[in-house]
């Protein structure tokens, strides 16, 4: 019996350690399949068969977050990091290809030809001089003691860091030299770049906007759109995406929450009301303080602002709903203030005052002095203020001599409590100087308007919570939906619909996507919609920050052509463009003269002067390259057919063509286009590199 005891006493132990046994079984594998049964790969990605290392490439996510801390998203990291990846190892094995290697001799000239080692004060004598052997030493150093500490480590590796970056942008700027080199230009083709540029056409012309036809008339199918795919396959090809519904569930105050708060702040109240000191039992009380300023009606909760206006001093107000506070407060004193101020004012500043340059040296007593010494000659003579303000004032409006023109109730809020409290409540005309945590200031008051009633509160406020039986609630809710929305096809909508959810659609969902419309960056949800073992019509629930989500993948789209619905926003308005153009040809063609066409349409003649392949900007319309390259096929006094340009249809007469005289040598001409043609050559090379590249792309599968 004793033994069966002791067994029963240890019964939660041994529940205990078993349930932490199979929990660690559990996770294991979670870890080790990614979540069930999709193995997990090493490597971040593939270049032509050759592997970027997870490992390695999160040490690198890691130390880049560390750099730009929340200016980046973890994918915007991601992305620029696995870009430079690959276009470093590409460059790496075109040049491997062609059998060129970065030497060691070659590597350690680049790095001491580095700005950011010839200017460190480490590598430089007395004189500020860069010795060549402290850098040798320093490195000796970082190798001999590596593994002396963690911090050692850490040192020696972001020196490697900084080779391995050496070579891979002294390998970039090797390839691109080879690339620009390959930029070839002939004369014939400088010849006909400054024939584009220099040989104009005049022409008078008939101009039939699309827009004059009504969308209506020129009817497009999908049968057209899908013929328009199809002939521009390459224009039109949509990566793997997937389609889900969601339910968001806020993390959001309940009504009890409310309640709790507003019962909280409420049981002050008599003492609130009791207390000889009303500040001090407010600070005491009070969730966060609150300045204690005279306000106006217009500042004031609307719901509140007549009663608590009409309070006596003493009265207690509340509770009271003001965002997302509940508040009490006791009105201490009421005045007569003005609404708006214009004052102007000469700040001077001293050493350890807010905002003070690191380089100033003025003591405190210092610019106490030089203000009051300021007074006595602005009182004396008013005139003088805008100038000593110019030239003396530690404030950016100094440059206008100290104005710093209307502050009304509103703005007036940014204004120090001291500066806000000599504005408003001393007289217009009064000059005096006043101290706030950024220096000096002397005020002069200029003037005051709108004079009403201002009140001075005492206020004891609470935030309104989420509460941890609030969280329970909403993890069974968004439980509960997530088991129901699972037991049939179109179980998600019509719970939704029953419950009175929202049900949020979102299409063509990417793989790299950060974000979900409509939600703030969401990885895991979109992780979970492109795993392998996750089936149309499967929902799932994910935590947030800000609440639960609960959502259903509702198609998966695999990676070809755009469907109609995705590539009518780019299809339809050519489309329709090309069917105007036949309407308005087929309405006009027997029309052969600009006078003619110009009655039948309505429309005016015009004409465009000085033209150029280069900038063929008709006036009226915009660019239309095939019109003027049509101009340029005519000769003087020859009227063109009805051409479909870009905008409308034209009919054109040809008034003049100017050709450029010939030169004797295009050499300025080729050089330009040849310099153009490298640097294009230079920014377009990788995307060249990585069509015909087999990439394998892993970053969803880790981010």
């Amino acid at each position: 019996m004793a033994i069966l005891a002791k067994i029963r006493q240890r019964t939660l132990v041994l529940i205990l350690i078993i349930g932490l046994a199979l929990f660690a079984f559990v996770i294991s594998d979670v870890f080790n399949n990614n979540g069930g049964g999709e193995k997990r790969p090493t490597e971040i990605g593939t270049v032509n068969g050759e592997g970027i290392p997870y490992d390695q490439f999160e040490a690198q996510v890691k130390y880049a977050k560390g750099i730009y801390g929340s200016s980046q998203s973890t994918m915007q990291v991601v992305g620029g990091l696995w870009d430079r990846e690959v276009n470093n190892l590409l460059v790496t094995q075109q040049l491997d290809e062609l059998g060129i290697t970065i030497e060691k001799d070659q590597l350690w000239n680049l790095i001491v030809a580095s700005p950011g080692i010839t200017g460190s004060q480490l590598f430089q004598d007395e004189s500020g001089v860069f010795v060549e052997a402290k850098l040798k030493e320093y490195i000796d150093n970082l190798e001999a003691t590596k593994n002396v500490s963690p911090e050692s480590m850490a040192k020696y590796q972001e020196w490697l860091r900084r080779e391995r970056s050496t070579i891979i942008e002294a390998k970039k700027a090797l390839y691109n030299n080879l690339v620009k080199a390959g930029s070839i230009v002939t004369v014939k083709e400088g010849e006909l770049a400054y024939r584009a540029e220099n040989d104009k056409v005049t022409f008078k012309y008939v101009y039939i906007p699309y827009t004059s036809i009504e969308d209506k008339a020129a009817e497009v199918k999908n049968s057209d759109v899908q013929n328009y795919i199809n002939k521009h396959k390459s224009s039109f090809q949509a990566k793997e995406s997937r389609d889900i519904q969601y339910v968001f569930f806020p993390e959001a105050p309940s009504k009890s929450d409310e309640e709790l708060a507003k019962k909280t702040v409420a049981d002050f109240k008599k003492g609130f009301a009791e207390a000889e000191d009303a500040t001090v039992y407010a600070n005491v009380n009070t969730e966060t303080n609150e300045l204690e300023r005279f306000t106006y009606a217009s500042l004031l909760p609307k719901a509140a602002a007549a009663d608590m206006m009409a309070m006596e001093v003493g009265d207690v107000y509340g509770p009271y709903k003001a965002g997302t506070q509940y508040k009490i407060s006791r009105l201490l004193d009421t005045k007569q203030l003005p609404d708006s101020v214009k004052t102007r004012h000469i700040l001077l500043r001293y050493a350890g005052s807010a905002g003070a340059a690191p380089n100033l040296e003025k003591t405190k007593e210092q610019a106490k002095a030089q203000a009051d010494s300021i007074l006595k000659i602005v009182k004396r003579d008013k005139s003088k203020f805008a100038d000593i303000a110019k030239e003396m004032s530690d404030d950016t409006s100094a440059a206008q001599g100290g104005d710093l023109a209307w502050f009304n109730a509103g703005s007036a809020q940014k204004l120090t409590p001291n500066f806000k409290a000599f504005a408003y409540e001393k007289e217009i005309g009064t000059i005096d100087v006043v101290e706030t945590p950024i220096g000096f200031h002397i005020i002069e008051i200029e003037d005051q308007k709108n004079v009403q009633k201002a009140i001075k509160l005492a206020t004891i406020n609470k935030q309104v919570e989420v509460t941890e039986q609030t969280l329970k609630d909403l993890f069974t809710v968004s439980s509960k939906f997530e088991s129901d929305a699972s037991k049939s096809s179109t179980a998600f909508v019509d719970i939704a619909k029953e419950k009175g959810y929202e049900v949020k659609p979102v299409k063509s969902i990417k793989i790299l996507d950060a974000k979900i419309a409509g939600m703030p960056e969401q990885r895991e949800a979109i992780r979970w919609a492109f795993k392998d073992d996750t089936k149309v019509g499967d929902v799932n629930r994910v935590s947030l920050s800000t609440g639960s989500l609960v959502v259903q993948l509702t198609a998966k789209n695999p990676a070809g052509l755009s469907s109609i619905p995705e590539a009518s926003a780019r299809a339809l308005p050519v489309l329709r463009n090309e069917k105007k153009a036949e309407i308005i040809k087929s309405k006009y063609a027997s029309h052969t003269t600009l006078a003619a066409l110009a009655a039948a349409a309505g429309k005016p003649e015009a004409k465009a002067t000085s033209l150029s392949m280069k900038s063929p900007v008709i006036p009226g319309a915009g660019q239309e390259q095939r019109v003027v390259g049509t101009a340029f096929a005519l000769n003087e006094g020859d009227t063109s057919k009805l051409i479909a340009g870009k905008y409308g249809v034209y009919m054109i007469q040809i008034v003049t063509k100017a050709p450029a005289p010939a030169k004797e040598t295009y050499l300025a001409e080729s050089n330009a286009l040849r310099a153009q043609r490298a640097t294009n050559a230079a920014t377009s090379v990788f995307s060249a590199l990585k069509s015909t590249s087999e990439i394998e792309d892993n970053r969803g599968i880790f981010y």
